[in-house]
């Protein structure tokens, strides 16, 4: 009977091990430092266990670089006024985001500007936003580090 119990016992304790490493934290991301660029919407995902904006950028050599910024889950973003329809594909946004410390291009949402002007943010509480820097700035000091 005891060796019947071994495998649904153990599952129950690997199971959730698993998902615990499938998740992240936010130390990824530069909090000294706040990227804010005018964009166009390329795709907007709203699903779990992030919502993620997808936007293209041309580097200084004119190089297309594919950006992606990562905020909370539909349920959270909800709570801060973002529907699954808040962003379409062509939109023209000002992003404001935690650059990735790796040096990819990719962030954390700290904020957004939609074309009608309204202003909606992913926490209710705002860090001090560190330096603010443009994508150009922000490569050039990636460049250098």
């Amino acid at each position: 009977m005891t060796r019947g119990l071994f495998i649904p016992i153990a599952v129950c304790f690997l199971i959730p091990t698993a998902l615990l490493n499938a998740h992240h934290g936010v130390a990824a991301y530069d909090y000294k430092a706040t990227v804010v660029t005018k964009a166009t919407v390329a795709h907007f995902d709203w699903t779990n266990p992030h919502c993620k904006i997808f936007f293209d950028h041309a580097d200084g050599a004119h190089n297309l670089e594919h950006w992606v910024v990562e905020m909370h889950p539909p349920a959270e973003m909800v709570e801060h006024g973002w529907t699954r329809q808040t962003l379409s594909p062509g939109d023209v946004v000002t992003l404001s985001f935690r650059p990735a410390k790796d040096g990819s291009t990719s962030g954390l949402l700290i904020g957004v500007v939609l074309p009608n002007g309204i202003e909606l943010h992913q926490n209710a509480f705002l860090l001090p936003p560190g330096e603010t820097l443009s994508i150009e700035q922000w490569e050039r000091r990636k460049r250098r580090s």
